[in-house]
């Protein structure tokens, strides 16, 4: 995305009905140096010409409309298919290298991803949490990943359908940062007392099924509708109600990764710097005969 896309945004910027506060991050983030995993729309414009926009949404939803400028890398690209039940799981580095190369993506690059607000987030290509897309590129390697809070929804009004492609990169995933784990890790971070797991699940799903030992962390105390909240004292005030410090391990869950990842990013901009993902989650968790499980449809 170029300077002059930038300019044009900025002219257009005031056709725009959203709040100023639906537009600006968390004040606790704003007092933070730099640019954190979330970006606001204003962080956007003050990037220069070397963004990389990277819409996660269908080809289809892309193609109706855009942030001009963006690529389009729909999900799943990235994330697998159905495997037992278990949907949208970060595809191997084996995989994600010639995919990521062949959309032109690269280290040096300074990359934003959005997603879209959407009523059915629970299906697959939904475009709702684009933490998940954060995570898969940030735990591949890429030092500058951002996330724009408010997503496609921010840019409503004046949108493109001109579609932007770059030119295949030479990328090898080299500098990898492996925090994506399996259930056995979770299991024995449990049972070794090592690990708090956070399930961003809303309380009602936690509380009919749930990781024995694992802790509610609603997504509903920092995210509505694909942006951060003005306020997110809550999500605050539930980690320190439950101790936890900032070199402690986290590790994320929920019902499918997704809201995981998002829990995943802003852990990361409050400075916590022990984190994991279970990218599985419940839906794995719960297929397995084997592994505990707790809640009210596992009473006894």
């Amino acid at each position: 995305m170029k300077l002059k896309t930038l300019a044009v945004f900025a002219a257009l910027a005031s056709s725009l009905t959203l709040s100023t506060a639906a537009l600006a991050l968390p004040a606790i983030l704003q007092q933070s140096e730099g640019l954190g995993a979330y970006i606001s729309l204003d962080q956007l414009k003050g990037l220069g010409d070397d963004v990389v926009l990277v819409d996660i949404r269908t080809a289809d939803r892309y193609a109706a409309g855009h942030i001009p400028g963006a690529i389009n890398i729909p999900r799943e690209f990235i994330e697998t298919p159905d495997v037992n039940g278990v949907i949208g799981e970060t595809k191997s580095y084996e995989e994600l290298e010639p995919i990521l190369a062949g959309y032109g993506l690269s280290y040096d690059q300074t990359i934003v991803v959005y997603g879209e607000f959407d009523a059915n987030p629970l299906s697959p290509d939904s475009a709702r949490f684009p933490g998940k897309i954060y995570v898969s590129l940030d735990q591949a390697g890429f030092p500058n990943v951002h996330i724009l809070s408010g997503g496609f929804d921010v840019w409503d009004g004046y949108v493109t359908t001109e579609a932007t492609v770059l030119p295949p990169s030479d990328l090898k995933l080299t500098d990898t940062k492996p925090y994506i784990v399996q259930k056995d890790y979770v299991l024995a971070a449990l049972e070794g007392g090592e690990a708090f797991v956070l399930d961003a699940r809303g309380t009602a799903g936690y509380d009919r099924g749930h990781i024995p030992g694992s802790l509610n962390v609603p997504i509903g105390l920092f995210s509505d509708a694909n942006t951060l909240k003005e306020d997110i004292d809550g999500l605050v005030a539930r980690l320190a109600e439950l101790g936890i410090e900032k070199d402690d391990e986290i590790i994320t869950t929920c019902g499918w990764g997704w809201a995981a990842s998002d829990l995943l990013a802003i852990l990361k901009d409050l400075g916590y710097s022990n984190l994991k993902l279970y990218d599985g989650s419940w839906t794995e968790w719960v297929q397995d005969p084997n592994l505990p499980k707790a809640g009210t449809d596992f009473a006894a």
